[in-house]
């Protein structure tokens, strides 16, 4: 949970907002951004740059709608923690007894609806492995899914790992969720979101209708590098072609969210998301318990304390040292949100960009938060010890077995490498961001086991030393998931 503790004033300065959004816009040739900033019940800042379409010439104007992605997703955890609230679920409810119509293959007996809230349910990207090639197209599609949601899984599901055993994210685990959330309240999603959420907070510009709005921005794409599009495809994925509108951006796909939407189908505005932010900092907002609320801002899987965690349905960690919860969201076509919850400063920050571009995760989102903070990086001045100038170097791979559960971080990174020159080390990856390879740097000279991967970004990853009862380095841990070394793979060139 989220400790409160003294709330201080956060104090913005909108000059210094301005300037980091006309940097990153330049950087990454943003086609529109519009970012908001909540301050208790207030929305206190609130600008767009750019273009909601380039074409046009319209501008990114903060209400106007974005497809928010599985941001959706806390939404629906609320809808979810309600019916527990009023003793219609449990979290420790059995999956297969709420949805026996599904059918699930592998150590599904255990499965239970905390485990899916908490992305620890055992399943993967896809449903199953023989839909590893094209995962997500089961996800976005040109025609809207109708019929029973057993239907959509012919095969069933695999449940890969024990659950409660493995973080992995999954989409897959969301739609069961809104599957009984709809079951229990006899309406569809979309109702449920509208009559427990959106009308509530007077959220009147938010839907989970997932359908082409007039004041929906445009979503759009950029040519992928060699690198990129190899990593795409690696994942199933097929990105439009076509010529860029004004040098950079291509015009992007409406494809509709699979399912029931839980997964990510809300479109939103900056206003709204405000409404939807400041109800959060009042723990809930009614929609839940207040102590229901502070359960579900716990990290209920977190292997360090200085690492990310998650709650139910919330990601729980922190920007530049300050605690947060926060959920990001990407759709296929050409959007990609983050909203950050900061309780001890009563604020928030919301970001919309109408781009699907990896960048705007690693490079865009904080380096907006760190203007709204006003914090930034700097790079520790800490010599790495011996023990890790030795241990350190390796080869390290994910936990197998893992084709389903380990599907983001196999087709985003691969193996990683460590090697020595001299009193450096140096981080590679089999693909991905990392491929070129960055300084590992350690963190904090009390903490000899942290360190930062020092890739350039405005807020690059800590990464964990981990170690075995003999104080060897046994492998590496990247936020929510880890690589373990194997001594019988060959360092690549």
């Amino acid at each position: 949970m989220i400790q409160s503790g003294a709330v201080t004033a956060l104090r913005i300065d909108p000059t210094r907002i301005r300037e980091t959004a006309a940097g990153v816009m330049e950087d990454l040739h943003l086609p529109g951004l519009a970012i908001g900033v909540v301050s208790g019940d207030d929305l206190v800042y609130a600008e767009g740059f750019g273009f909601a379409d380039i074409e046009t010439r319209r501008p990114y104007e903060p209400h106007l709608r974005q497809r928010i992605g599985s941001i959706t997703k806390t939404m629906v955890s609320l809808c979810v923690m309600a019916l527990v609230d009023e003793g219609r679920l449990s979290l420790d409810d059995r999956i297969t007894e709420l949805l026996p119509d599904i059918s699930f293959q592998g150590p599904a007996t255990a499965l239970a609806v905390r485990h899916l809230l908490t992305h620890t349910g055992g399943l993967g990207e896809a449903p199953n492995l023989e839909d590893i090639k094209q995962p997500f197209r089961f996800l976005f599609s040109d025609e809207k899914a109708t019929g029973a949601l057993a239907d959509a899984y012919p095969n069933g599901i695999t449940i890969e790992v024990p659950p409660g055993t493995r973080w992995a994210y999954a989409n897959h685990g969301f739609s069961l969720l809104g599957e009984i959330v709809s079951r229990l309240e006899r309406a569809p999603m979309a109702e449920v979101l509208e009559r427990r959420v959106f009308r509530p907070l007077g959220m009147a510009s938010s839907d989970n209708l997932d359908r082409l709005h007039p004041d929906l921005s445009t979503g759009y794409q950029q040519a992928a590098t060699p690198e990129q599009r190899q990593q795409l495809e690696a994942m199933g994925v097929q990105l439009e072609t076509g010529e860029p509108v004004d040098g950079y951006n291509m015009r992007g796909k409406y494809l509709g969210v699979w399912g029931n939407g839980a997964q990510g189908a809300v479109q939103s505005t900056v206003p709204d998301m405000a409404r939807y932010a400041s109800a959060l900092l009042r723990r809930g907002g009614g929609i839940v318990r207040p102590e229901t609320f502070a359960e579900m801002t716990r990290a209920h899987w977190r292997a360090d304390e200085r690492l990310p965690g998650w709650g139910l349905g919330f990601e729980v960690r922190s920007f530049f040292g300050e605690p947060a919860f926060a959920h990001g969201g990407g759709v296929f076509g050409g959007w990609n949100t983050q909203l950050a919850v900061f309780p001890r400063l009563d604020a928030a920050v919301i970001a919309h960009v109408n781009l699907m571009h990896d960048e705007t995760q690693r490079k865009v989102f904080p380096a907006i938060i760190g203007a709204v903070l006003g914090r930034m990086y700097v790079p520790p001045d800490v010599p790495l010890s011996t023990e890790l100038l030795e241990g350190l170097p390796g080869v390290y791979e994910l936990e197998m077995p893992g084709p389903l559960t380990q599907f983001r971080p196999m087709s985003t990174c691969g193996r990683v490498m460590v090697r020595r020159d001299g009193e450096t080390l140096t981080l590679y990856s089999r693909r991905g961001p990392w491929r070129p390879g960055f300084a590992l740097r350690a963190a904090d000279a009390s903490q000899p086991d942290l360190l930062v991967l020092d890739t350039g970004d405005p807020a690059p990853p800590y990464i964990i030393a981990m170690q075995d009862g003999a104080e060897r380095v046994k492998g590496l841990r990247f936020g929510l998931c880890a690589m373990y070394r194997n001594e019988a793979l060959e360092p690549w060139s």
